[in-house]
């Protein structure tokens, strides 16, 4: 064999490699047949960050990671200082900062409660490229600058999460429960179960993504914890994977369906943030 057939017979194999490793990569993903969702990430203009930050009672709130990452957020600060606080965990939105604001917003309502929201990186102008590995220990940071900015106690603070960041919430409800510092409580809107995320890119229909499979952290999740969906969940097929978290969670969980509620629409509907609320305050810290 000459020299060039050589070459070119390894560039063949080279070649029929990828592709049979490309195509058992498809065939794993196929069988586990996760739904597949791109990032959402984008940017904020000034404009219109200052805009958020500039309602009543909101400011803008940084946290800069362990990674020297800054990411962008809102904060909006109660008048006592023993008041407790939603710390919000959007889902994969391209603006999380004003639907997150939103939503924090109507669940706190008259109350004298605080709020933040932090969009996660690469999401709303927040610095770094998403992974999900990353945005979990991420949320943990952020619940850990949140305390220590407003010196707050672990009864204080009240997660709340809505999609994919109902996967980081839950990472961060069990590694605060294994500090032996649990959060007040655990509100899951519409969360995922088992779903694949990947960047955007033209060959993002064969890159296998980050897999968000909530179960694995289950398990070191304390009561109580809000398990919330609409029964007509356009974006997760229903409510399976609400379901299966519930399931999962056991008397840990309380499981509310909405009747004809879609996705997105769980975070704008008032009936869905009454819940929330409601929840919320049946778990309040006792007053000092």
């Amino acid at each position: 064999m000459s020299g060039s057939s050589r070459v070119q017979f390894a560039a063949s194999g080279v070649v029929v490699a990828l592709s049979l490793c490309a195509t058992l990569t498809w065939a794993l993903l196929r069988k586990r047949n996760p739904l597949r969702f791109v990032y959402a990430t984008g940017a904020v203009s000034p404009e219109r960050y200052a805009a958020l930050a500039a309602a009543p009672g909101w400011r803008r709130w940084n946290v800069r990671l362990s990674d020297g990452v800054v990411l962008h957020g809102l904060i909006r600060r109660p008048a006592r200082p023993e008041a407790p606080w939603i710390l919000f965990y959007p889902g994969n939105d391209a603006a999380q900062l004003a639907t997150g604001q939103a939503a924090v917003a109507a669940v706190i309502g008259a109350d004298d409660w605080g709020g933040a929201v932090i969009a996660y990186r690469g999401f709303d102008g927040s610095g770094g490229t998403p992974h999900i590995a990353r945005l979990r220990t991420d949320g943990l940071e952020i619940y850990d600058a949140l305390r220590a900015a407003e010196q707050l106690s672990a009864a204080q603070v009240h997660l709340s999460a809505f999609s994919i960041g109902g996967n980081i919430a839950t990472y961060v409800a069990g590694q605060l429960a294994k500090r032996d510092a649990p959060a007040a409580s655990l509100s899951l809107m519409a969360s995922v179960y088992d779903i694949v995320m990947v960047r955007p890119s033209i060959l993002s229909r064969l890159d296998p993504g980050d897999a968000l499979q909530t179960l694995p952290f289950l398990a070191a999740v304390p009561a109580p914890v809000l398990v919330l969906t609409g029964s007509a969940d356009d974006a997760l097929n229903g409510t399976t994977q609400a379901r299966a978290i519930a399931t999962a969670l056991d008397t840990r969980a309380r499981y509310v369906e909405l009747a004809g509620v879609k996705h997105a629409e769980l975070l704008s509907t008032a009936a869905a943030l009454d819940v929330v609320h409601a929840f919320v305050a049946a778990h309040l810290a006792p007053a000092r």
